[in-house]
């Protein structure tokens, strides 16, 4: 088992990780109680979908099956919950990200990120009252988050502008 584990790493390092997946999938399935196994596993996961979820790669559906598959595996990691709503949102699916989103906050209430994304989501779908209570909610836990900061100043601008044309 030593041998395949620094074998994974070594892929992992190359970004080869359908090919540590495939290791470790066998790992996993050979050692269901193994912690360890479980933790390199959803470790690499992680990485193999931020690497899909990357500006670079754009390849959300297949981020959404790996952040879908470690939320089974670790059904209380926020982060995974998280980063399945980002793919959702990349995929323009924004009720369910925003399901993903709430989800991970239920885990872990003063994740100032996923106020912030959702407010994008709202924002999305043009709710802008909504966003920018989410915008304020993360600049609540930390009132200098620059992202928040500025989603927050271009939706009051957004705001005043409309209350401006409904108001002519």
């Amino acid at each position: 088992m030593t041998n395949s584990i620094e074998e994974v790493k070594l892929l992992k390092d190359q970004e080869k990780f359908e090919e540590a997946l495939k290791i470790l999938d066998l790992l996993f399935e050979n050692n269901p109680d193994s912690e360890d196994v479980k933790e390199l596993l959803v470790e690499t996961l992680f990485e193999y979908g931020g690497y899909l979820n990357d500006y670079y790669s754009l390849e959300y559906e297949k981020a959404k099956h790996v952040f879908e598959r470690i939320t089974i595996l670790s059904p209380k990691n926020y982060r995974a919950h998280y980063n399945l709503g980002i793919a959702y949102f990349n995929l323009d699916q924004i009720e369910k990200a925003k399901r993903s989103f709430e989800k991970a906050l239920e885990i872990k209430p003063d994740y100032k990120y996923c106020f912030y994304n959702l407010g994008l989501a709202y924002e999305s779908i043009e709710n802008f009252e909504e966003a920018l209570k989410y915008y304020e909610q993360a600049l609540e836990i930390d009132s200098q988050f620059s992202y928040a900061l500025t989603a927050q100043s271009q939706i009051r601008r957004k705001l005043d502008e409309i209350k401006r044309i409904k108001s002519n």
